[in-house]
């Protein structure tokens, strides 16, 4: 039977955390790099990957999902909106209350992104299959419920 060293344990999950994060945060970047090519900033990113299709959010709650104040959500919807990305739209109960939803044109970019960030990088391609196996076996363990 295997013996448990508390010490080596903490190490190696220290260690494989540094692997990961740092994997992570290169592809980040790289995924930053190509969006910025189509002309999105990493604000407009994260606002059009939490927008859903066909759903409006009004300002507020966007403000409560982006973890930021109502000034910035208006600073970001204006670029999107200017950019053609989004519309602001009357609510359907409660017209004093706007609601953000995707133009037909950022419904067809967040589309794009996400294939693009759903791509996976070619560096996975360089493992075995049994690699890739046990990756996604362990992988599947991660994620949350």
């Amino acid at each position: 039977m295997e013996e448990h060293d508390p010490e080596r344990d903490e190490q190696l999950r220290s260690e494989i955390w540094r692997g990961l994060y740092e994997f992570f945060l290169a592809e980040h970047e790289r995924h930053l790099e190509t969006v910025t090519e189509l002309g999105v900033s990493p604000g407009d990113l994260k606002a059009l990957m939490r927008l859903i299709p066909d759903r409006g959010e009004p300002m507020r709650a966007l403000a409560d999902m982006w973890r930021c104040d109502a000034s910035t959500v208006t600073w970001i919807v204006d670029r999107l909106e200017k950019q053609g990305l989004v519309e602001r739209q009357a609510h359907q109960t409660d017209r004093r209350v706007k609601v953000v939803i995707l133009s037909s044109r950022g419904k067809q970019l967040r589309a794009r992104l996400l294939n693009d960030l759903h791509r996976p990088p070619a560096i996975l391609s360089e493992l075995s299959n049994t690699d890739l196996e046990t990756l996604h076996r362990l992988s599947a363990r991660l994620r949350p419920e």
